[in-house]
């Protein structure tokens, strides 16, 4: 969107998470309404809390005090985890057990594309907690082919991908290779993706996701005893 800058976007879409009972479109629309285009992370900075209590207010939906200032720190305090992510010493997960890749450009986020992300992020996961245990930096010289064979190469050994956007062909090469590609449509923190995942894990896996992790038991087609 020639509207918003990628760090503007991270920041509008972290802030709607704040705002539960806001829809993201309305509040983008007020903040370029009142900024200016394009919407930028400096521009955010400068925002009045007066100015947007005002915005939010605007919009007749229920909201808290509280809620309006965590949107508004989001949107106008400086952002920790800009830096590429550190990789600390770990113990392997306990358990059934998924490797997962998420495309990024800034921190501990899902806000890269997957053929112009700057980093592909690999964490594991169970089904209680997460840790980041790989951080592989990409090439942005490779085209073409190569290209598509290197990102292919980055992400082999992981089950999931969570990207920003990935074209058709290269989700056709990812799910090929046994990786299940999943599109996040705003970007998205790491924490709350991985978390959703876990929960999925820990109460109904569908039967893809047991495949991936060796629990899947198949359901046996008739009774043998009712033969």
């Amino acid at each position: 969107m020639d509207s918003l800058t990628e760090p503007a976007a991270i920041r509008v879409a972290m802030a709607v998470k704040a705002l539960p009972n806001v829809p993201v479109r309305a509040l983008l629309g007020l903040l370029v309404q009142h900024l200016g285009e394009p919407l930028s992370e400096e521009k955010l900075l400068g925002l009045s809390p007066q100015a947007f209590h005002l915005m939010v207010n605007s919009l007749g939906v229920e909201t808290t005090k509280k809620e309006i200032k965590n949107a508004l720190d989001v949107l106008t305090e400086p952002m920790a985890g800009n830096e590429v992510p550190y990789v600390t010493a770990h113990t392997p997960l306990a358990g059934p057990k998924l490797r997962v890749a998420l495309t990024s450009n800034q921190g501990e986020m899902i806000n890269g594309h997957y053929g112009s992300c700057l980093r592909v992020l690999i964490y594991e996961v169970n089904s209680t907690e997460h840790q980041l245990v790989d951080v592989r930096a990409i090439d942005a010289g490779l085209k073409g082919e190569e290209r598509a064979l290197y990102l292919l190469s980055k992400i082999r050994d992981c089950q999931i991908l969570f990207t920003l956007s990935i074209g058709g062909p290269a989700a056709a090469r990812v799910t090929r290779a046994n990786v299940h590609p999943i599109k996040r449509a705003v970007p998205t923190s790491a924490e709350d993706t991985l978390n959703e995942l876990s929960n999925v894990i820990r109460q109904s896996p569908p039967p893809w996701l047991q495949k991936f992790m060796g629990i899947y038991q198949p359901k046996e087609c008739f009774d043998e005893d009712a033969a």
